[in-house]
């Protein structure tokens, strides 16, 4: 078994969608993409040939054929799960999903929405940190529930009183909630998620990962928005380091055929979509990237990009370096869109990589896997 771990030394947005790819198609084996941290937050775009796609419901394999798992550290949202399905059908992509896995519902969107408005920490407005922390309360719904039309009524209605009794101290924000869910039917979203489940094959790890010869672990957003190790508020409630991949697979008891490759992400310059800080203020300027992913949108705003910090990257590995087993690892550095700056000398950078001891240092000068290129070797 090869395993393949994929994660953001930032504050997202690196190339984690181009790097899972590369690595799918690199492995030339039949591959599963185990989704170990997120929700439909995210978008990891991929391109393979003429075809580009960002994906949020499914994992960054999808076009070259790789099936998705979900681990219990995501979240789903049926609906947007099942409008991605239908513009992909071509590929008729297969997905496992953990039975506890969270779904997030139209009261957990509305309550993100409503209330990211005042705290502005950040957040995409899609509901998956209100999922999170409404899970962590104890008002629960799993993607086990969603066979079961009466739980799930039931369920649903324990979730609209939960957030309603948050609210019902501030009368303006409990009336923006109710805004935001006007057109909202109870009943036409148990449908949407029946139909959803269809989709979906709920399934332990260890059941999937018996049937294919490569793993390959897709993370979300960045170490820097990790709720442990990035800086409060502006952080996400979930672990986005190796922790919880290296969790994962320490349930699989696997026979693994060569040392884990841990492959760590960062773009030549320093990103942040969202509020919060940034550890350089001096801009770049940068060509070649009019089909940046990241749009403006009401509750990030616009991607903001600076001079990139090492430093910075640093703290991220010594960060997530906490996390890792004691077995045979290989840690591999990817630093991608260099296409978007020419001038840009990644050999300032080898004191930091022969620092980390990274075993191979790439660089991608362009989209696709094929501009992924092997820089500097130990």
């Amino acid at each position: 078994m090869k395993v393949n771990i994929v994660v953001d030394l930032g504050f997202g947005d690196s190339g984690k969608g181009l790097c899972v790819d590369y690595l799918v198609s690199r492995n030339r084996v039949d591959s599963l993409v185990v989704r170990f941290s997120g929700g439909h937050q995210v978008g990891h775009t991929v391109q393979v040939g003429e075809r580009c796609h960002t994906f949020s419901n499914f994992g960054a394999g999808t076009l070259r054929g790789a099936p998705t798992y979900y681990s219990e550290f995501c979240t789903l949202f049926p609906p947007a799960m099942l409008a991605e399905a239908a513009h992909l059908q071509h590929l008729a992509p297969r997905v496992f999903v953990h039975p506890l896995v969270a779904v997030t519902t139209p009261y957990d969107v509305a309550y993100n929405r409503v209330t990211e408005r005042v705290k502005q920490h950040g957040s995409c407005g899609v509901g998956f940190g209100a999922t999170l922390m409404r899970e962590a309360a104890g008002v629960c719904l799993h993607t086990k529930d969603l066979a079961f039309h009466w739980i799930m009524a039931h369920k649903l209605r324990a979730i609209s009183d939960y957030y309603r009794d948050l609210l019902t101290s501030d009368a303006a924000m409990l009336q923006a909630f109710e805004s935001e869910l006007e057109g909202i039917d109870d009943a036409q979203f148990i449908d949407v998620c029946r139909a959803a489940f269809m989709l979906m094959t709920v399934s332990h790890l260890r059941e999937c990962a018996e049937k294919f010869q490569a793993l390959v672990f897709e993370g979300s957003q960045g170490i820097m928005l990790d709720q442990t190790h990035g800086l409060f508020p502006n952080v996400t409630p979930s672990n986005t380091t190796t922790a919880n991949a290296f969790l994962l697979l320490s349930r699989l008891e696997l026979t693994l055929t060569d040392p884990v490759d841990i492959y760590y992400l960062s773009r030549c310059y320093q990103t942040r979509h969202g509020n919060g800080p940034m550890s350089k203020s001096t801009p770049v300027i940068l060509i070649n990237n009019h089909n940046e992913a990241n749009r403006t949108n009401p509750f990030q705003g616009s991607l903001r990009c600076t001079e990139l910090d090492v430093e910075l990257l640093q703290y991220a590995m010594c960060s997530d370096s906490v996390y890792h087993p004691d077995m045979p690892l290989h840690k591999n550095f990817l630093l991608t869109c260099l296409d978007q700056r020419p001038d840009f000398n990644w050999k300032t950078l080898l004191p930091f990589i022969d620092q980390n001891g990274f075993q191979n240092t790439y660089g991608s000068y362009g989209p696709t896997a094929e501009n992924v290129e092997l820089m500097h070797s130990l």
